[in-house]
């Protein structure tokens, strides 16, 4: 997402002043002539004059009439808003809420204690307390339950409403109440908030041998930095290959994009350009500064799924178009527009769609949302009649890759799909509740942690607790993926998500077929030739 943050100026509106609006309405459509000049191009302007003659009335009609008396700051939030879902599903309204959580998310940091949380069996969890934070280092632990936030009950609280309650300004004070596992008495804790950093990189190392892997979450204005230092590591380490995984990467910020894509290509290379209406629209970006893991260094694979958007195929479309990477995995997102947040005073704002991204060899990166079949983003289904337009990339070997919306991999490899007893398993935590009281009843667990029989007859048992149905033929079809799904969540609570995370990537079919492919072809040609055999 490309930012346009620009100062502006918003009169709150009180009862006295709506006639005020009503003519302040129809004054900006006489005074913001630059944007009535573009709507003439289709409408005249006596049209747009009654339409906005329509809304003055309207309003006035609510705020003399309607049987209490409405607040006129939510009528004209809910008429922004209305006016805003009427164009796509990127551009909307945000309050202040909204506006504060964007700001946080794309410069990388927020006030807060540092932890994960969720509402697991209808309470308020602590999925993971975050390293190195005022939580964890009071000793705030995966499981606990929150049951009260400056003495308030959290029953019925949303996840969001709790973040709002638990951060703030670095310095201040927010007083928790814990449940845990084991413990017979609540426990009260006052934390003292402070800056908390949201890590772009939660893991890198290596995969195998020389191969090196950095796992990149999101776009904010750590990003290039993070993977630059992660890259240096690595490189010291011997790495000779790399794994750059981009799944479920969001997106965010575009300059941070244009910076991780010149880390691996040339300077001077086309890295994305943007068509939009307005003649300010159409930008090219191109790579710049030290390049660490150029082609001459090694060959590279970037794993992509249905989650990948934004940020993250600009990254992907770019080395692939360049012939600096294979690609591999699924289908990316197809969230290919650019957004600029305009304030509307200090504290609320629009994000609006001003033009679309295209990869260097032309690709239009954004996707109609009907190429997607219904399903939730587990499920997606890629929609195989959607129509491919066949493109050439840039970088030399003259490889196909496809337009149409997202980023089409060079090589596809789906993840065996989950069925009705594993899907049950992950959305009702089972796997997360059982590593919390395993933990609390075995307290000397060896470092080589094994999975065994006896852990396995526990786990049946919390299913049986927990009325967890399943037949003796799921159950023996599932008998590998318990015991992974209970030694992954021991690690994570033992050793934290780096841990976990380690352990995932050994049985991931997606990181294992870079892997593969990487021992094969030492030489970057001979990678995307495969990969281009491989479609």
């Amino acid at each position: 997402m490309e930012e346009g943050i620009q100062k502006g100026r918003f009169i709150m509106i009180t009862r006295r002043k709506f006639a005020l609006i009503v003519s302040a309405i129809v004054l900006f459509s006489v005074l913001a002539g630059g944007t009535i000049g573009l709507f003439a191009q289709s409408r005249s302007f006596d049209q747009i004059t009654f339409q906005l003659r329509i809304f003055s009335t309207a309003f006035k009609q609510v705020m003399d009439r309607y049987v209490t008396a409405p607040d006129p700051q939510k009528l004209i939030y809910g008429a922004i808003k209305g006016m805003m879902e009427t164009l796509d599903p990127h551009s909307v309204f945000m309050d202040a809420k909204s506006f504060r959580d964007l700001k946080s998310s794309t410069q990388g940091s927020f006030g807060g204690i540092g932890i994960q949380i969720g509402v697991r069996d209808e309470v308020l969890t602590v999925i993971a307390p975050m390293a190195g934070t005022p939580a964890s280092r009071m000793g705030i632990q995966a499981g606990d339950r929150i049951v009260k936030i400056e003495g308030k009950s959290t029953k019925g609280i949303t996840s969001d409403e709790a973040v709002g309650k638990l951060r703030g300004d670095p310095g201040s004070n927010v007083t928790i109440t814990i449940e845990r596992e084991g413990v017979s008495e609540l426990m009260d804790y006052t934390i003292t908030r402070a800056l908390i950093e949201i890590e772009s990189i939660p893991y890198y190392g290596f995969i195998n041998d020389k191969i090196g892997y950095i796992w990149l979450a999101n776009f904010s204005q750590k990003s290039g930095p993070d993977l630059n230092r992660a890259l240096q590591d690595l490189e010291k380490q011997g790495m000779k290959q790399l794994i750059l995984d981009l799944r479920s990467n969001p997106g965010g910020l575009l300059n941070e994009a244009v910076e991780v894509s010149s880390n691996f290509l040339d300077n001077g290379s086309l890295v994305v350009f943007t068509r939009g209406r307005l003649k300010e629209s159409d930008q090219d970006y191109k790579a710049s500064g030290n390049v660490l893991f150029g082609p001459k260094k090694g060959p590279m694979v970037v794993l992509v799924n249905q989650g990948s958007a934004s940020a993250s195929e600009i990254v992907a479309g770019a080395v692939q178009d360049w012939d600096r990477a294979l690609v591999l995995g699924q289908t990316s997102f197809g969230k290919g527009s650019v957004q600029n947040v305009m304030p509307l005073g200090d504290s609320i704002a629009i994000k609006l769609t001003t033009a679309k991204y295209y990869t260097p060899s032309g690709r239009c990166i954004h996707r109609d949302n009907s190429a997607w079949q219904s399903g939730d983003l587990d499920s997606l289904v890629e929609d195989s009649t959607a129509a491919q337009e066949v493109y050439t990339t840039l970088g030399g070997l003259k490889r196909k890759v496809y337009g149409g919306g997202g980023i089409t991999p060079d090589i596809k490899v789906d993840l065996p799909r989950l069925n009705r007893f594993q899907m049950d398993l992950e959305r009702k935590t089972v796997f997360f509740k059982f590593a919390i009281k395993y933990t609390v009843a075995h307290s000397n667990l060896p470092n080589d942690l094994i999975v065994d029989e006896a852990m396995v007859d526990e786990f049946t048992k919390l299913l049986k607790d927990d009325k967890i149905e399943y037949t003796p033929e799921e159950f023996k079809e599932s008998k590998e993926y318990i015991r992974q799904g209970i030694k992954r969540e021991l690690l994570s609570k033992l050793y934290g998500d780096k841990a976990r995370t380690a352990y995932l990537l050994q049985n991931d079919a997606q990181a294992q077929k870079a892997v593969e492919l990487l021992q094969k072809n030492k030489d970057l040609t001979k990678l995307l030739k495969e990969g281009q055999n491989g479609k």
